[in-house]
């Protein structure tokens, strides 16, 4: 009976004592998941991770559920820990963390197994592929760059380096319409676009691409603004009148414009090669509402040459963002011969090169001159005629025949100037082009009286016979010597000869010699000589 008591007694023990081995070496708590992947949602930056269930173990309790951990501190996820967002049950493999706001910055998670007591050590940390860009608005430019995806191995050997990053690029919201632009492998993180347009919104994502299971993570949904001072959508030199004193130049410019530094440039060649050399900024400014300015410079200069003028837009890079047409001031030559004048003048050009759309432009050329009476001041506005117009030559003969004694007389000076229109195949004028207005003086005919009477005051033909001058059909400065048989100065003036002395004694009759000079600007000197008869007429 002893014996069977002691047996039993052992067999408890030993059994007690095994069952005591076996719970020693099984734990409760779970070993932790394998975090495949995270992704986000570029529609709304929700992020969905993915993982796997640890394998079975006997030893070890299966998980009764998984927890989803995110950083304390999103900047640096391993500086003050991770906290708790979410637990799901066992038999779930994925969760979105709505409001993640994976669009708008990088995101990192870990997931632990749940135990019955504490839950398993946390995964490795997962962030999607982070992408970020820069705009070089002085070239064009946008520089991508971005953090590769984080926890996928990199293998040298596989393709793509094992992980295969795709670039895509849109211009709204609807991304499942951008173009690829970039195939990457894991190594690299750049990538530049060229040419990019201002003042437009660039969008930019990317698909990464696990190689060795075919995981697909999407980045952030980036947006760049090329952000431009809106640049101006048309201007032009619309017009130049030369004068005296200086160029005026006028032009328009869009005044929706923002862009806030333009040039007007000043140069003695139509071809941009050419005039690198003389090639002067008239005035810098910032206004686009502005019209007009004045070039004042090398005024002496610009009565023989031609200058062109043109209006530059710059951006914030100094970058010329728009040109003007070229447009020309004209030079005038006045050329005299008897009542002739021959106009000649320099063309106008039609900028083709700056303004393609004018190929079948014309310049149209119109004259005028103004002519001066006796009675108006010189410098007065006169008689102002158009004499041509619709002119496609730079040539023309004005015939001042017309003008010869007339009453009042004309003065001998006539004014010119150029206007020439740059006009469409409708007849529009574009651009106007008017020259500085210059003179010149012609060649007046002259007519000598044979005789003089000192003693009488009557006239013949409007002439008073008391009086030695010239009739001359234009209004003209001249200068008249008188001399006696011995050459003998007896008067010398501009007024006409009354038939006295330098002491103011009437001369004695006989023939006398003279000398006329009538002087013009342009057109030389008319000198006549010849003899002239003093009578006195008995009363």
């Amino acid at each position: 009976m002893f014996m069977r008591v002691l047996r039993h007694l052992m067999l408890t023990v030993a059994l007690v004592s095994f069952a005591s081995m076996l719970w020693a070496q099984f734990s409760d708590k779970p070993n932790p998941p394998r975090l495949d992947y995270i992704t986000n949602n570029l529609d709304n930056g929700n992020v969905t991770i993915f993982w796997t269930k640890p394998p079975h173990e006997p030893q070890i309790a299966d998980p009764s559920g998984y927890i989803i951990y995110v950083p304390r501190n999103p900047i640096d996820p391993d500086a003050d820990g991770w906290d708790p967002i979410a637990t799901v049950d066992q038999n779930t493999f994925q969760y979105t963390h709505v409001g993640a706001n994976g669009n708008g910055q990088r995101v990192y998670y870990r997931v632990a197994s749940q135990g019955a007591f504490e839950p398993s050590q946390m995964t490795v940390k997962h962030s999607q592929v982070w992408i970020t860009a820069s705009y070089d608005s002085c070239n064009s430019k946008i520089d991508l760059s971005w953090i590769g995806y984080e926890a996928w191995p990199l293998n040298a050997s596989a393709p793509y380096r094992n992980i295969r990053y795709q670039l895509y690029m849109g211009h709204d919201l609807n991304w499942n319409t951008y173009t690829q632009i970039g195939d990457y492998d894991g190594y690299s993180n750049r990538h530049s676009i060229r040419d990019v347009q201002e003042n437009q919104d660039y969008f930019f994502y990317i698909k990464a691409t696990r190689m060795d299971t075919g995981y697909e993570s999407y980045s952030n949904l980036y947006l760049i603004h090329t952000k431009m001072a809106r640049r101006p959508t048309f201007m032009s030199v619309d017009s130049i009148v030369a004068t005296n004193t200086g160029n005026r130049i006028y032009y328009t410019i869009d005044p929706n414009s923002r862009v806030g530094n333009y040039k007007l440039w000043r140069w003695e060649q139509p071809d941009t090669a050419q005039s690198i050399f003389s090639a002067k900024i008239i005035e810098s400014f910032n206004d686009p509402t502005k019209s007009m300015s004045i070039d004042t410079n090398d005024m002496w200069a610009a009565r023989t040459r031609k200058f062109y003028y043109k209006v530059d837009a710059y951006n914030g890079c100094n970058q010329a963002v728009l040109v003007t047409n070229l447009c020309n001031t004209i030079i005038p030559r006045l050329s005299p011969k008897g009542n002739i004048v021959n106009i000649q003048w320099t063309d106008m050009m039609v900028d083709t090169k700056r303004k393609p759309d004018r190929a079948n432009n014309r310049i149209s050329y119109s004259i005028y001159r103004r002519s001066f009476t006796v009675n108006d001041d010189i410098s007065g506005p006169g008689n102002l005629e158009r004499i041509a117009n619709g002119l496609s030559v730079t040539e023309y003969s004005d015939d001042l025949s017309g003008f010869k004694g007339q009453s009042p007389l004309y003065r001998i000076r006539f004014n010119y100037y150029i206007e020439a229109l740059e006009l469409t195949p409708a007849n529009d004028t574009v651009t106007l082009s008017r020259s500085r207005e210059i003179s010149t003086e012609i060649l007046p005919g002259v007519t000598m009286p044979t005789a003089i009477a000192p003693n009488d005051p009557r006239s013949e033909n409007g002439h008073e016979r008391n009086l030695f001058k010239p009739v001359i059909d234009f209004e003209a400065n001249f200068t008249l010597t008188i001399y006696d048989r011995w050459g003998g100065v007896v008067y010398h003036g501009n007024q006409g000869w009354d038939g006295r002395n330098s002491r103011g004694e009437y001369v004695k009759e006989g023939t006398y010699v003279y000398r006329l000079v009538v002087s013009t600007a342009d057109a030389g000197d008319i000198i006549k000589t010849g003899s002239i008869s003093v009578v006195y007429p008995k009363k």
